[in-house]
């Protein structure tokens, strides 16, 4: 009898013990739902999904900053694809004939024409619904709160952005988007590469760098073919640029490339134009002392990298990119050589973060937007990322880093030469009258004729595309 009594008790006290778990369970259970909830408070925190395209963008640090918005909107998922630049618009355009294009989009500066008739401008507000789970010894409450919030103001635009991001995102009065960051161009170097060819001092202006290129460039002694060149220069479609080094030598010279509402003007200039295309062909025509780089020769960058080139004019985002293809070499970044110091040019290269006007979840692809592009978020990216700021608060803090200094210093009076609907048909016409300047004048021609001819019809092509 006592053995059954002992066994009882035991019963009955596994069981309270088993009720009290069930409760607490039920307890903790319970503030992970949505009670106590009103309706409104449940449907705006009700989940959905964003889907973020972009190019060049560091994939990493942006999904870093994306999980750090999430941390208080844990109900919005962020799909992050990445897609090469070449690509972007005919997916764009395939996926929103289909209506499941994406939310947010990565747009070149000099595309922003192209694209904006499949953008949504920014709203002055946005609502801003978080969502913060409290946890207690028992229970947990979710706590959800709205408020609205400015977005990015066009007097902020002015004041807190550098000048040429106005210029780009403004399109009649309303906003269609911001940078995480922006790109200007500089000059890399080979460092060994010049300590072998005798060239003591990285030079300065254009003149002294005439003078190394003619130092570092080789020649095999029995084709005549160059086997070291001493810059990627004078050449259109085998350099990536090829249309912003044209546009700051005509600036630097102090002419008009475009008007300042986009129209191509150079073929006005006479003499003038082709002065400065004879500066800059002359390194690719093997009938000049500058000659140092070809047509044929190949990529710019895939010869850089390869250690056949002396210099090479890019942007920041190749410095990961030749660090990771050539880690061995010693390069070095000069800020782009000016005519007139007292009078500096530089040009604008750079991704704008947009909303697609067929997004579902405009106001939740906005507010990310905006934390990104302007919050502490973006300084945390930049960072991470060694990109060049395009907010000026940041500007003091990176001219001190040695890799983004020379980016930094002419960073203010970086801009953007095209505006137009359709940048690579600009750029193409570029490219094409950089090649027929090279090529020999055809028989019977007239040499300003011919000259004339070649710039009246690529400035026709570009302006076809206003």
């Amino acid at each position: 009898m006592w053995y059954n009594k002992v066994r009882n008790f035991r019963t009955m006290k596994l069981s309270r013990i088993f009720s009290f778990l069930l409760i607490v369970a039920a307890l903790v259970t319970a503030g992970f739902g949505c009670k106590g909830l009103s309706t409104a408070q449940q449907q705006a925190i009700a989940p959905l999904t964003l889907e973020y395209w972009t190019v060049f963008d560091d994939v990493d640090a942006l999904q870093k900053e994306i999980n750090t918005f999430r941390a208080n909107h844990p109900y919005i998922t962020v799909n992050v694809r990445q897609l090469r630049a070449e690509e972007l618009y005919p997916r764009l355009v395939e996926a929103l004939s289909e209506d499941h294009g994406p939310d947010i989009i990565s747009v070149q500066n000099r595309r922003l024409g192209e694209f904006i008739s499949k953008l949504a401008p920014m709203p002055s507000t946005v609502l801003d619904t978080t969502e913060v789970i409290e946890k207690g010894q028992f229970s947990s409450n979710v706590i959800v709160n709205s408020q609205t919030v400015p977005t990015v103001s066009l007097a902020q635009l002015d004041s807190e952005y550098i000048k040429t991001v106005g210029s780009d995102v403004v399109r009649g009065g309303q906003i269609f988007g911001l940078p995480l960051s922006i790109d200007m161009m500089a000059v890399f170097y080979n460092k060994d590469l010049l300590d072998r060819s005798g060239v003591a001092q990285p030079p300065t202006d254009w003149t002294s760098f005439q003078e190394a290129v003619k130092k570092i460039t080789k020649y095999d002694k029995r084709t005549g073919k160059l086997m070291q060149y001493g810059t990627a220069f004078g050449t259109g479609t085998n350099i990536s640029g090829s249309d912003d080094l044209l546009y700051v030598l005509f600036k630097q010279s102090g002419l008009d490339f475009v008007d300042r509402n986009g129209q191509a003007v150079f073929n006005r200039l006479g003499q003038r134009t082709v002065d400065v295309l004879n500066f800059y062909t002359d390194f690719a025509n093997p009938s000049r002392d500058t000659y140092s780089w070809s047509e044929d020769a190949g990529d710019a960058f895939e010869n850089f990298v390869a250690g056949r080139v002396g210099f090479f004019f890019g942007y920041s985002y190749h410095l990961p990119l030749i660090n990771a293809r050539a880690p061995q070499m010693e390069v070095r970044i000069l800020p782009l050589f000016q005519l007139n110091s007292d009078s500096p040019v530089n040009v604008a290269n750079y991704w704008i973060q947009s909303v697609t006007a067929k997004s579902k979840h405009q106001n939740e692809a906005w507010l990310l937007v905006n934390f990104l592009t302007h919050s502490k978020a973006t300084k945390d990216y930049l960072n991470q990322t060694n990109r060049p700021t395009a907010l000026r608060a940041y500007i003091a803090d990176q001219k001190n880093k040695p890799e983004l200094a020379p980016f930094i210093d002419q960073i203010l009076i970086a801009q953007n030469w095209y505006k137009g609907r359709d940048y690579m048909a600009a750029l193409k016409a570029v490219q094409d009258m950089i090649s027929q300047w090279l090529s020999p004048i055809p028989e019977n021609s007239r040499q300003q004729e011919w000259q004339a001819n070649i710039l009246n019809q690529t400035a026709a092509k570009i302006n076809q595309t206003f």
